[in-house]
């Protein structure tokens, strides 16, 4: 099975700031100067580095090692040497895993190593978060499924505010759409079209509708997300890590591909019950499309990350139905032609006389 894992890369640390380079920029520039806080190499999972060699030299070449298997393609690694200002002072040197607490026991700075991309903030509480559940369960499998859990529970709110927010889109639906139609024909520069954003934004006034009020709480829950992916993608402690039966390292891909289709599926099903309110048919099908595309690219994504977008998908389904229960079935109004309300009243009017 093959491990999701980035190849190794020069990491240089200095100014408060982790620089990483991949091993085809050594071609253009082999040797660095300066004072760095630690400097060397490391890939998805371990690193190797100088730490605070003070000012320094640092030459980086590459290196390809043969693959045990004929068939299996060359491992392309980085070499480096420190030729330090001072030569009579000594150097540490750290050799390991990038373990957050390990790092973080050496020095604070030495944790960036890890990249945990631009929600870091949201990872290293999800990281911690991930390795208590796990101290009382001991399959890290069943602690991404409790944490996920946990997860939407905090977020139940905001999902249901979201919903109820396109419903209310969705039972407005015909008298937009009668607004939007009855100056269909005018040009989008045209003075008279502003009269058309008035009479929407007075019906959103009087329906007490926010056009936003869906995606906004949707967009709020997207940070914890991608930072899960970022946790699930790099977190040493799942490497070699077993979940059940097929699934015996949680950063390599389902052997099986169960999980990956088990998300699309639900995915799928998730977007059919979501109110399609203010989209356009080509929308629509670019919506129903999203699901293949996305189980296409989990087919070969940590097994890790899989169950945790299945199980999302799962309690989003579960929330989606009683969302719906709680607030009952859509009441859609029909809308009718403006010609056929002037005939009927006219039709009044003549009954009158």
């Amino acid at each position: 099975m093959s491990r999701y894992s980035q190849k190794a890369e020069v990491l240089l640390y200095q100014n408060d700031k982790a620089q990483r380079l991949a091993s085809k920029a050594i071609a253009k520039q082999s040797e660095y100067d300066g004072e760095f806080k630690y400097a060397g190499v490391d890939d998805n999972y371990f690193m190797t580095a100088a730490l605070a060699p003070g000012p320094s030299t640092i030459r980086y070449q590459p290196v390809s090692i043969p693959a045990p298997a004929p068939n299996d393609p060359a491992r392309d690694l980085v070499a480096y040497e420190i030729e330090p200002h001072k030569p009579d002072e000594p150097i540490r040197f750290f050799f390991g895993p990038k373990d957050f607490d390990v790092l973080a026991a050496i020095s604070p700075d030495l944790t960036k190593a890890i990249n945990f991309g631009m929600f870091t903030i949201i990872v290293v509480p999800l990281l911690r978060s991930l390795k208590w559940v796990n101290s009382f369960v001991g399959n890290y499998g069943f602690s991404i499924i409790i944490l996920t859990i946990l997860i939407n529970v905090i977020m139940f709110p905001l999902r249901h505010k979201g919903v109820v927010s396109m419903r209310k889109m969705q039972e407005i639906q015909p008298e937009v759409k009668a607004i939007q139609d009855r100056y269909a024909k005018l040009k989008a520069t045209d003075p008279a079209k502003q009269k058309m954003n008035q009479e929407l934004m007075t019906l959103y006034r009087e329906r007490g509708v926010n056009p936003a009020g869906g995606c906004v709480p949707m967009l709020l829950t997207m940070p914890v997300l991608l930072a899960m992916w970022a946790l699930l993608s790099t977190a040493i402690e799942l490497r070699g890590a077993p979940f059940i039966g097929w699934i015996h390292d949680l950063t390599a891909h389902d052997p099986l591909y169960i999980t990956p289709i088990i998300m699309g599926v639900s995915q799928l099903w998730q977007q059919r019950m979501t109110p399609s309110a203010g989209m356009d048919p080509a929308q629509q099908r670019m919506m129903l499309v999203m699901p293949v595309v996305f189980t296409v690219m989990f087919l070969w994504l940590p097994a890790g990350v899989a169950i945790y977008y299945a199980v999302t998908n799962l309690w989003g389904i579960g929330q989606q139905y009683l969302t719906n229960y709680l607030i009952g079935p859509p009441k859609v109004r029909t809308i009718r032609p403006p010609a056929e309300r002037r005939m009927k009243r006219a039709g009044s009017a003549e009954d009158k006389t």
